[in-house]
């Protein structure tokens, strides 16, 4: 019996020493998270805590690389903010929407669409990691969204070590090499090439994938939150060199949706401004930044045509 309680004892004494290390490094990691400057995870506090610019961009990279608020404020005469993250897919923005609404209204909210945002993909579950440290202030919003990946959330976001473990080394790397960016925007400099682009432009075949009908219903709620609070929005869908299967079944039903939800659609797939305009992009799907330039002042254009942002 002595030898139980003395085992009892040792693993109570090393469950208290991992707890205790676990609060250490989440009061010192919490304290180095918000202290940042640049980089993904600065770039997004500023959007959720700070930011009071009227019109948001939400998107993967096509968005963070596409669309330069210094264009936007001069053509629509307002405030901007460029709110798109690397990779990061509809769940993310979705997520990313619900926090900004619980601080702020803006006056317009543009999502630019991928084509393969309704599409099974396990990084669009993976890469909510970068929201985890928000889990503590916003875990009523958070939660649905990180249950699809894990049932398990609410014991997993318990450890701060779990919270932040993903988040040094970022915080590391940019305050030795800070990630400059123009309100959220960062620039590609560079021009594809003919050489570059002949083996990229195939025809992307998407018959064998699976539309996941949680990304459909995150898109709904991005369009309801923005009903809700009175929030304008415009999809966009950017210019390419790749060419885009006529058939694309996420692209059509998002088309779908948009058309019933009555969603204004900005397509520019087939603008004539960016046929064969190779020195105006950075690869066969980025603009470089002369035409991100060029691309945010049409979007103003039409969205002055479309009469959004009042």
């Amino acid at each position: 019996m002595k030898r139980y309680i003395t085992t009892f004892s040792k693993i109570m004494k090393f469950v208290i020493i991992v707890l205790i290390v676990d609060v250490i490094f989440g009061i010192v990691s919490n304290h180095l998270f918000f202290l940042q400057k640049t980089g993904k995870y600065a770039r997004a506090n500023l959007v959720i805590y700070e930011t009071e610019a009227e019109v948001l961009i939400f998107g993967s990279s096509h968005a963070h690389r596409h669309y330069v608020p210094e264009v936007l404020e001069k053509q629509l005469n307002t405030t901007a903010y460029n709110a798109g993250a690397e990779g990061q897919q509809l769940l993310y923005h979705l997520a990313l929407q619900k926090m900004v609404l619980k601080r702020k209204k803006p006056n317009l909210f543009i999502l630019n669409i991928d084509e393969d945002f309704l599409y099974s993909s396990d990084i669009a579950y993976d890469r909510l990691n970068d929201l985890h440290p928000h889990y503590s202030e916003y875990g009523d919003d958070l939660r649905p969204i990180f249950k699809l990946k894990s049932e398990f959330v609410d014991v997993e976001m318990f450890f701060k070590s779990y919270l932040l473990n993903s988040t040094i080394v970022h915080i590391l790397r940019y305050y030795i090499s800070p990630q400059l960016d123009y309100k959220g925007y960062r620039p590609l400099n560079g021009t594809v090439t003919n050489d570059h682009i002949t083996s990229k432009l195939m025809e992307v075949n998407d018959q064998v994938k699976e539309i996941d009908e949680n990304f459909v219903l995150a898109l709904k709620e991005f369009i309801n939150n923005s009903k809700s609070n009175n929030v304008d929005l415009v999809f966009v869908i950017s210019p390419t060199l790749r060419n885009i299967n006529s058939n694309n079944k996420s692209l059509g039903m998002i088309n779908e949706i948009a058309d019933k939800e009555e969603v204004p659609i900005l397509n520019f797939l087939d603008d004539k401004n960016f046929k064969d305009k190779l020195d105006w992009f950075h690869d066969p799907s980025h603009l470089n930044d002369t035409g991100a330039k060029y691309f945010t002042k049409l979007v103003s254009e039409r969205i002055i045509k479309e009469k959004l942002n009042n």
